[in-house]
């Protein structure tokens, strides 16, 4: 079962998480605790494209890198990116709707391994993710 997770207000001028930002995302999260993952829903709007109907990958690698650090913020672990690496397996369309799911690998003092995935609504995986993020 998924918990949807609430943030206090410094959150929420986020860009991507942040309710009250009125040109943000206002992408909610939830978390799976049988999967031991962050999770969230999204479909892009047509001016968030490059290519014609192609949504631009910046906005793609945006959400992989927030869902990664919610699941670090989730076991009370606030972290900024320091290594960041994505791979688009196929173009994101517009308006398709789009999951993506991020979790901890692994903890070794301040640095913090994560990887992240977006499939589409059958399951099937278009980008992948991993970073490093270092604790503060």
């Amino acid at each position: 079962m998924a918990l949807k997770i609430e943030y206090d207000t410094g959150y929420q001028g986020c860009f991507v998480c942040g309710q009250e930002n009125q040109k943000g995302m206002k992408i909610h999260f939830f978390y799976d605790n049988e999967q031991d993952e962050m999770f969230a829903r999204f479909r892009f709007p047509a001016y968030m494209q490059g290519y014609e109907k192609v949504v631009h990958g910046g906005f793609i690698s945006m959400i992989l890198d927030e869902v990664m650090a919610k699941a670090c913020l989730h076991r009370d672990m606030t972290a900024v990116t320091a290594q960041f690496e994505v791979r688009f397996k196929k173009p994101i369309y517009i308006e398709e709707e789009l999951h993506f799911y991020g979790k901890i690998a692994e903890v070794r003092g301040k640095s913090i391994k994560t990887e992240a995935r977006c499939t589409d609504s059958e399951g099937f995986e278009r980008a992948s993710a991993r970073a490093l993020f270092f604790r503060f």
